[in-house]
This record gives structure tokens, C-alpha cells and sequence, in this order.
């Protein structure tokens, strides 16, 4: 995986890529002898994630500051995301009880009409 590491990171996707197509690989087979095929390569799905765990480790390993800068990013960006969905949540709070708010606003003007032309008929009735 060394050779891999010139290309930091961006080489991890196409890495674990490769490994996907590579399964169907993991049992070899060649010659045939007595009418029977010789296996020389046969490995369980097990040993075949060993494998891949193995290989992805060494490419990680190699490339560490890069690996936790990233790490940094996304724990930036999750914090971000954090704060984003908190203060979402507080707009839509806020935005609740100004319509609130208004229908208060709304119904307190009401009553204050009602009660300023009742006033008023009074005043003119005497």
C-alpha cells in the first residue's frame, strides 16, 4: 500500500473498489487432474475481510496526519451540523410563537374595537 500513499487519501475509495471486484478472485482455480479442478487459492469470506481490514489499516497507517486532519473536519462539520439543526429548531420556535403572538395581537385589537363602539353608543345615547 506504500506506493499508494502518494496520492493521500484520495486513493482509499478506489481501494476499497478494487477489493469488491477482487472478491469473486478469492477461489482460484487451475489445471485439472483426474478430471477434477485443482484449487490452489480458496479463502473464506472471513480471511477475505481479514484481508481487506489488513490492507486498509496499512494505507491508514501511512498516511496518519492526513487521516486525523480529516477526522478534525468531519467533527467540525458535525458540530456544524449540530449547531445548524439547534438554531433551525429555535428559528421554527420563534416563528410558533410570533403567530402567537399576532393572534393575541389580533384578538386584543378586536376587543378593543368592540369595546371603543360600545363606548361610543353610550356617549351618544345620552
Amino acid at each position: 500500500m506504500a506506493p499508494l500513499l502518494q496520492w493521500e487519501l484520495k486513493f482509499l475509495p478506489l481501494a476499497v473498489g478494487w477489493f469488491e471486484r477482487a472478491k469473486p478472485c478469492s477461489t482460484l482455480s487451475i489445471g485439472e487432474s483426474d478430471g477434477e479442478r485443482i484449487r490452489c487459492l480458496e479463502e473464506s469470506d472471513e480471511e477475505f475481510g481479514s484481508r481487506i481490514l489488513t490492507a486498509l489499516y496499512q494505507f491508514v497507517r501511512g498516511a496518519p496526519k492526513k487521516v486525523m486532519e480529516r477526522r478534525d473536519q468531519l467533527i467540525l462539520v458535525a458540530a456544524y451540523d449540530d449547531k445548524i439543526a439547534m438554531v433551525e429548531k429555535e428559528i421554527e420556535r420563534l416563528r410558533n410563537e410570533n403567530k402567537r403572538l399576532r393572534e393575541i395581537a389580533q384578538s386584543a385589537r378586536k376587543d378593543a374595537l368592540r369595546i371603543i363602539e360600545k363606548v361610543g353608543e353610550e356617549c351618544f345615547e345620552e
